[in-house]
């Protein structure tokens, strides 16, 4: 076998605007003069030449040009008889070949196959993205690692005005949290966009979703989760949209006075009253409170995002008021909807519904978590605040996803 120890591919130097004229341009005359130069400066001694050569469907001159001082300078021959597209035939020679063992070879070739050519090498990490059609100042070294692959090194000539360090680069692609700092919501859903659930104003708060029956405590009929803004909550919306409990995802303090409501007239609120007579010390309030404070950036600890998911479980299914008599409790709460809230309502707020209702209701179904967040975020953008996660806490529930396996039913787990 003969691996090379090094192999240079460079395109052929510049061309004539003139698509019939099938030889280099002056600029490329000047290019290729000053190659034969370039190429053993920065490089040693080459011991082998090789361009595609001229024949039946490939026409062009211009690779062996290219490389025709530098031949004349080490005078070296050049091997042209493998055409354009023979560029594996050509591979498949060098490496069967043990004359080529340990060598240093120097290839010119049309730009269109230089990715193929350094494949066929067995090159590393070789960028799929286009050459660009006006780059002719790249080499690209193939260094061999012992073991039939090659290292891929680009390598900027930066030999002649307008010459610059650009290499070829695949774009990187983005991560749903980066894409989402870019684009508006409107589009995750196209023209169907998902509609909030139940009856409600969707004003104030936006109903999200609809308590499967079977997961409706006892006590209640129907339950809603909603998603809100903090300075949007007032007695009025708690009372509209039937609210039980709220938690508080914001790094504000809850207001108690503004938010934990005592119960009044049954008609107000189209909610039943006590089952039973409350006592002097006893008290009854339309909704409970709770607080998991989280901040917009990736500096959440996750065990607090999954303190807040548990959260909503524990509001969702707090227990009647019958039963909060039963267990010895003074202070009842009425049972309902819940509301999760934070500044605006769309961010925080969005982030724990969305790993709520994945973990509870789609972990073992073939919809993944990124389409009920979308979903949510697409809702709060369309009925009411325009905003969206910020890439922390976007980060922050992927960092939950890939820790825990699941939150419901089972206890707490770390993935295996």
């Amino acid at each position: 076998m003969g691996y090379p120890k090094e192999i240079l591919i460079i395109r052929h130097a510049e061309k004539p605007a003139d698509s019939s004229n099938e030889n280099l341009s002056t600029k490329g005359y000047e290019r290729a003069a000053a190659l034969s130069y370039y190429v053993p400066a920065n490089f040693g001694d080459i011991h082998h030449i090789f361009a595609a050569g001229v024949g039946l469907k490939s026409p062009s001159k211009r690779p062996v040009e290219t490389v025709t001082p530098l031949a004349e300078r080490l005078k070296k021959k050049i091997h042209d008889s493998f055409l354009k597209y023979q560029y594996q035939d050509m591979v498949t020679h060098i490496l069967n070949d043990d004359t080529y063992n340990d060598s240093v070879i120097a290839i010119a070739w049309q730009h269109t196959n230089i990715e193929a050519i350094a494949n066929a090498f067995g090159a590393k990490e070789v960028p799929t993205s286009l050459w660009p059609e006006s780059c002719f100042d790249l080499v690209w070294k193939l260094t061999y690692n012992g073991d039939t692959t090659y290292t891929l090194t680009q390598i900027p000539q930066l030999l002649m005005y307008g010459d610059t360090d650009q290499t070829i680069v695949d774009p990187i692609e983005k991560s749903f949290c980066e894409k989402l700092q870019t684009i508006d919501p409107r589009e995750l859903f196209g023209t169907q966009a998902p509609i909030p659930a139940g009856n409600f104003p969707n004003q104030a708060m936006t109903c999200i979703f609809q308590v499967p029956k079977a997961h409706v405590p006892e006590g209640l009929t129907e339950q809603y989760i909603f998603v809100g803004a903090s300075f949007l909550l007032n007695e009025q919306a708690i009372i509209d949209n039937q609210i039980a409990a709220i938690l508080n995802v914001a790094y504000d303090v809850n207001d108690k006075k503004d938010l934990q409501i005592p119960f009044s007239d049954p008609q107000i609120d189209k909610r039943s009253a006590l089952p039973f007579e409350k006592a002097p010390n006893e008290n009854y309030y339309l909704n409970q409170l709770s607080k998991v404070g989280l901040i917009d950036g990736s500096d959440n600890d996750i065990m607090t995002l999954v303190a807040a998911v548990q959260e909503a479980e524990q509001l969702l299914n707090f227990p009647s008021p019958t039963q909060q008599k039963a267990d010895g409790l003074v202070n009842f709460y009425a049972q309902g909807n819940l509301i999760i809230h934070c500044h605006d309502g769309g961010s925080r707020s969005v982030t724990v519904t969305a790993l709520y209702l994945y973990y509870k209701y789609y972990v073992n179904t073939d919809i993944p978590f990124v389409d009920v967040y979308k979903s949510i975020i697409a809702l709060r953008w369309n009925y009411a605040s325009n905003h969206h996660p910020t890439q922390g806490i976007c980060e922050n529930a992927y960092e939950v996803l890939n820790t825990f396996e699941a939150l419901f039913p089972e206890p707490v787990r770390k993935m295996s």
